[in-house]
């Protein structure tokens, strides 16, 4: 996986939670959740592709039984 990854369109650098120690690391929600192998039973929303701010459609699907 990567470490970070340069996001242009947003001048925005995604930072692997895990690498900053110091960080408590709460989720908020699950991108591209369309394309997932597996499914995630936490309450969390899932998007199917990214929220509309990111250019994404904000289609949010339901969690799986």
């Amino acid at each position: 996986g990567h470490v970070m990854t340069f996001h242009p369109p947003f001048n925005l650098v995604d930072v692997y939670a895990a690498t900053l120690p110091t960080l408590k690391f709460v989720p908020a929600l699950h991108v591209n959740y369309a394309e997932t192998v597996l499914p995630m039973r936490d309450g969390l929303p899932k998007l199917k592709d990214f929220p509309k701010e990111l250019g994404g459609s904000g289609e949010t699907l339901a969690e799986a039984a």
